[in-house]
């Protein structure tokens, strides 16, 4: 896919100048933020596998599409207490996390960008970006988009064929089968797949129609509780099933979604937010 280039030949955020910055804005570029977390991944995988799967899928839909996206610097720790009896994991608490996150949104907005995308890496950050990006739309006139990897990838019916052979669910829930091709296909040398286990969640046991997880769904009942109590490795499904192969047509999968979806946020209508009310509020807005 071929761009002109965005601003002199940049499409990374912090290469930018700050009179190049008010050029960004008023081509209307979209930064792209990732953010994962420092956690572990099983004995095969490193620990910022969150925080690199994220970054590198900004940073190639980024480059790509440098008429439309900003690849912004990523945010590398996140919400990880639930991991910490494994060693590597790094956590940072909720409200920390949310304001860090609201800040970076808000400062992006201050500079008149009007629409940001945020694209995470690890699960269990999702409720608290998800309270973050809201925040930044209400409490700002920009336009938050949040979005994970893998969640880019669902758009298509069939493309989950074309790639999964493990157990549904389960077989993809934490560095099994698709964490660990995407971690083949960005750098095989780092990975130990003489270390890799297929560990089936303890919880799955039962095969409650309530209670089960997967990063392509999850039950309509939530349990969280300590990682270790499900998991003996770290890994939570098959990760013996993975390949470079499936990687690089899930990695293809998400970067082409981030970027049509780039295109489809630039030209939709921002709606305008109408108060109802007859009488003037008698104070700030709560929360």
């Amino acid at each position: 896919m071929e761009n002109q280039m965005a601003i002199n030949g940049k499409w990374r955020y912090e290469d930018l100048t700050w009179p190049e910055m008010n050029q960004a804005v008023e081509a209307g570029l979209i930064p792209v933020l990732p953010v994962g977390t420092m956690e572990q991944h099983g004995p095969h995988l490193p620990v910022k596998m969150d925080r690199w799967t994220a970054t590198e899928v900004a940073r190639a839909a980024s480059e790509r599409h440098q008429d439309r996206l900003l690849f912004m610097p990523p945010v590398a720790y996140g919400y990880t207490t639930h991991v910490m009896d494994f060693p590597g994991s790094v956590t940072i608490h909720h409200e920390t996390f949310i304001r860090y996150i609201v800040d970076i949104l808000k400062s992006l907005a201050y500079h008149g960008f009007s629409r940001i995308i945020v694209i995470n890496g690890h699960g269990s950050n999702m409720p608290p970006l998800d309270l973050a990006c809201r925040r930044a739309n209400v409490e700002t006139d920009a336009n938050v988009a949040l979005t994970s990897w893998w969640n880019l990838t669902v758009t298509d019916p069939e493309f989950m064929k074309t790639w999964r052979e493990s157990e549904f669910p389960g077989g993809c829930a934490h560095s099994g089968e698709a964490e660990t091709s995407m971690a083949l296909h960005m750098n095989a040398d780092l990975i130990q797949m003489d270390k890799a286990v297929n560990e089936e969640i303890k919880f799955h046991e039962h095969k409650s129609p309530y209670h089960w997880v997967d990063l392509w769904g999850e039950g309509p009942v939530s349990v969280i509780s300590w990682t270790s109590e499900y998991t003996d490795s770290g890994i939570c499904g098959d990760a013996l099933l993975a390949s470079p192969e499936k990687g690089k047509l899930l990695f293809e999968e998400a970067v082409k979604n981030l970027i049509v979806w780039s295109d489809e946020f630039y030209s939709r209508e921002v709606l305008t937010r109408k108060d109802h009310h007859t009488t003037q509020p008698l104070s700030d807005l709560p929360g």
